[in-house]
């Protein structure tokens, strides 16, 4: 130590030192420990909710998996629709992703599958709810682009064309452009206005995309020319 000249000095000079700064510097080590050892055990929550959101995730799509490859349902007596297992883990597990995990993209990804669920079994109410649900729950922009043009469609099942275009109105599709210019030129299809939706389709089709795509968009564009 500069200053002191012999050992002496310098071992009185440490012990009046700790003296005066020995408990702060104990309270500092022991809130640093604090906060490492609370940020590690925040982190293996974290990772460990993770890990459990996945898995229910996992069911839920194996359950979507195996609903989509039974048969038809048959109809009950009264005409209701007869629920199958797998059909109700699905829905089970969906809801369960949404309500223990809302703010992970699982629970996004499951709404969205309630939504297919819904559009599937024509009711386009219930599937408006589960999208809104998903854009509330802020997904990133891309996806957010997605959402947007399936609640658009689902507007267009309701019979709220307009609606669904002031949605698509809102969108930068960027990288989606094709999709996006699809959607709009069938809620013009929809509305009757040909010319829209035949700029529409060309739009796409100038997009690109797909071969498959591709050959999609020239049969709607040969069912104008016929509808005209």
């Amino acid at each position: 130590m500069a200053g002191y000249h012999t050992e002496e000095e310098q071992i009185q000079a440490i012990k009046d030192w700790w003296k005066d700064y020995g408990n702060t510097v104990l309270i500092g080590f022991g809130l640093a420990l604090a906060i490492l050892f609370g940020w590690k055990a925040w982190q293996s929550s974290a990772k460990d909710k993770s890990d459990t959101a996945a898995t229910a995730y996992m069911q839920m799509q194996d359950a979507a998996q195996a609903m989509r490859q039974q048969p038809p349902v048959a109809s009950a007596a009264d005409g209701s629709k007869v629920e199958t297992p797998q059909h109700a883990t699905f829905l089970h597990m969906a809801e369960q992703i949404k309500k223990d995990y809302p703010d992970s993209g699982y629970a996004i990804m499951a709404a969205l599958q309630l939504a297919r669920d819904k559009v599937d079994n024509n009711d386009a109410a219930a599937a408006e709810v589960e999208l809104r649900w998903a854009l509330d729950h802020k997904p990133n922009p891309a996806l957010t682009t997605i959402i947007n043009m399936r609640l658009a469609r689902v507007l267009a099942m309701k019979g709220d064309i307009d609606g669904g275009l002031k949605v698509l109105e809102g969108i930068q599709p960027e990288a989606q452009r094709a999709e996006y210019e699809e959607v709009k030129g069938d809620l013009y299809y929809a509305k009757g206005d040909m010319t829209k939706a035949r700029e529409a389709y060309q739009a796409s089709m100038n997009a690109g995309g797909g071969s498959a795509s591709q050959a999609i968009l020239k049969t709607k564009l040969d069912d104008l020319a016929v509808a005209e």
